[in-house]
């Protein structure tokens, strides 16, 4: 029998579904202990000009996008019946009116950004059937305004050469209920070219290309983490309420790929993708969340209910000691103030419309394709994702490139064959990844940290001409193919400086996923230069971890009860504990700590190719 699957569609159902509701048992729950952070930092004095108002206690000021609470909160009424849910939406409805400007729009505070005002239009309309028996006159007749002025500003000025295409693909579904609450034919039209442009922007896989860097009227560049956690649940939701067949069949293509995305332990990898930036194991730092779409299409496949449950079951790894819901399950380490509020009201709501549209809920008990043996490459990508017995990593070669280069914020991201995020059975993450250089491209999401090294797995040297790694190659020749044994995904590139110069090293990286082990080959081809080289290896410092130095070729890592050893086969090369390493080995997205593990690989003056061969093995 056949011990490796390439799946080229969904996994066929085999498990029945049940009257079980996992999704809602588990996102209620949830939900409301998202509320009860977000109405502790309501501003409840009356005499203020921001009464009703949410504070932010990490940027301390008002975040506009924050009023987007309006509809969890009000949903969390409907469902329980606590009244003070309801007073603290219509309060905070009500503040959210008065920021509204002139033309329609709300501010995304404190930039200047307007293009959330979909967003929060989106929320007064979900919230609205809620809330509306219990506004006074006046209020009513205030909020229908400002409602009517949104809808008008977006079907005015909203495409892909105004904002990034998760906003359009809101819009869509924005203006669709717009047009159920307020008939208009620009509101319906403008909705449907959107949803329209957004398919054809799909790859021949249905990645959504759309986020990136602008050329001309559009922009181009897939981020999974956009994509899931905004841009196709957005067209889920339009395509529901205006019956677009053709643009329900390109989601559901669409979602068959992007679940290969979903780990066994819930993380959403939007490791490799443009905005990977903002990622935070869980999702994206400032994108609502994949429970949506996970639940609009629930129908289709009940694997959907699972990777809804599981991503929640992320989630509660990354609440605060503040309450708040940080940028990953680290940031109480690696942060002293509290998280900005972002992730804890966008994510709030995330599981308030999955609530409320579930299609069909389930026992969350369907398996997920990384939940058995199997592997999925996207050629479209040059993305791999790869699940043995005991692995499940991401190997990407993404070659999008921003004509900006290193200037843009979607050019730092991991690529050149690199290990972008990798799980372990019984263990969670082992690897993941972060910015090779960290910036902070939007002041407001993104906070000052001290000097920070790379939590992604790479190669790299430095020289008198400056920093090179693997990492900054985009043009890199990438392949996969199954062996007798395990999958193999080979790259082969120059280590380059952010300018995507190189410097006369070059390299050959070949993962091998086995059931047991994860054998990693290199061979470093010093071409040109003398230079000593570096492999560096961050194992993510979860609770219990402890790394043992047995000797100058093995490392023992263990956690618990699980032992992976950890060996080195190479005639010239020296492996070590970088202990001094990890005081800057940790990120904020995502907020993880990791423990570097340093390979020197110095020029063989002779063959100057030098072969290294790692291996991750399972020992317990």
């Amino acid at each position: 029998m056949k011990k490796w699957l390439c799946v080229g569609a969904m996994i066929s159902l085999v498990l029945p579904l049940s009257a079980q509701q996992a999704l809602k048992e588990a996102a209620k729950p949830l939900m409301m202990r998202l509320n009860e952070q977000v109405v502790r930092c309501q501003n409840n004095d009356k005499g203020s000009a921001d009464y009703g108002g949410i504070w932010c206690p990490g940027c301390e000021l008002y975040h506009t996008r924050a009023a987007e609470a309006l509809f969890p909160l009000a949903y969390e009424y409907e469902i329980t019946g606590n009244k003070a849910r309801l007073e603290q939406a219509i309060r905070l409805g009500n503040w959210l009116v008065a920021q509204q400007q002139s033309n329609g729009a709300w501010l995304e505070t404190p930039e200047t950004w307007t293009g959330t005002s979909t967003d929060q239009l989106l929320m007064m309309l979900l919230a609205w059937p809620i809330v509306s028996p219990y506004l006074s006159s006046a209020e009513r007749t205030q909020w229908s305004a400002a409602m009517e002025r949104a809808g008008d500003y977006l079907a005015e000025v909203m495409d892909n050469g105004f904002a990034s295409i998760n906003y359009c693909a809101t819009t869509t579904a924005t203006l669709a209920h717009m047009n159920q609450f307020l008939p208009k034919a620009a509101y319906a039209d403008k909705a449907r070219e959107l949803a329209r442009m957004i398919v054809a922007k799909m790859n021949p896989e249905y990645f959504i290309e759309g986020e990136g860097s602008r050329e001309g009227k559009y922009k181009y560049g897939v981020d999974l983490g956009y994509n899931m956690e905004m841009s196709l649940w957005g067209l889920a939701e339009y395509a529901r309420l205006t019956g677009d067949t053709l643009v329900t069949r390109a989601v559901e293509r669409a979602l068959e790929n992007h679940l290969w995305f979903i780990y066994p332990n819930g993380v959403l990898d939007a490791s490799w993708a443009i905005r990977s930036n903002k990622w935070t194991t869980y999702g994206s730092g400032t994108s609502d969340g994949c429970h949506p779409l996970l639940a609009l299409m629930s129908d289709r496949n009940g694997a959907y209910i699972t990777a809804a449950v599981r991503n929640m079951q992320q989630l509660e790894k990354s609440f605060t000691r503040s309450g708040l819901l940080g940028s990953g399950p680290h940031y109480d380490r690696v942060r002293e103030v509290p998280p900005c509020i972002y992730p804890t009201f966008t994510k709030a709501k995330s599981l308030a419309m999955a609530q409320n549209w579930v299609a069909e809920d389930g026992t969350g008990k369907v398996p997920l394709p990384t939940d058995v043996k199997g592997w999925r490459y996207f050629p479209s990508l040059q993305v791999a994702v790869v699940r043995s017995g005991n692995f499940c990593g991401t190997v990407t070669a993404y070659n999008y490139k921003a004509k900006e280069g290193s200037r843009s914020k979607y050019m730092h991201r991991p690529a050149g064959g690199s290990l972008s995020a990798l799980w372990v059975d019984g263990w969670d993450l082992l690897q993941a990844s972060s910015q090779t250089e960290y910036h902070r491209w939007e002041p407001m999401s993104f906070p000052e940290l001290p000097a920070t090294t790379p939590l992604t797995p790479r190669i790299e040297v430095t020289m008198d001409k400056g920093y090179y790694t693997n990492l900054y190659e985009y043009d890199v020749t990438f392949s996969v193919k199954e062996q007798e044994t395990g999958v193999e995904c080979v790259a082969y590139g120059q280590l380059k400086n952010r300018d995507q110069r190189p410097c006369g090293v070059g390299y050959t990286l070949e993962h091998r996923f086995e059931d047991d082990c994860l054998v990693k080959r290199f061979v470093i081809a010093h071409q040109t230069v003398d230079d000593t080289v570096r492999i560096v290896e961050p194992i993510v410092l979860n609770e219990g971890v402890e790394l043992l130095q047995v000797d100058d070729r093995t490392i023992r890592i263990s956690s618990g009860g699980r032992v992976i050893r950890l060996t080195m086969e190479s005639s010239g090369a020296r492996l070590r504990i970088d202990r001094e390493g990890a005081k800057t080995c940790w990120n904020v997205y995502p907020a993880l700590q990791a423990m570097p593990i340093v390979v020197e690989v110095p020029c063989a003056s002779e063959i100057r190719r030098t072969p290294v061969m790692l291996t991750y093995r399972i020992e317990a």
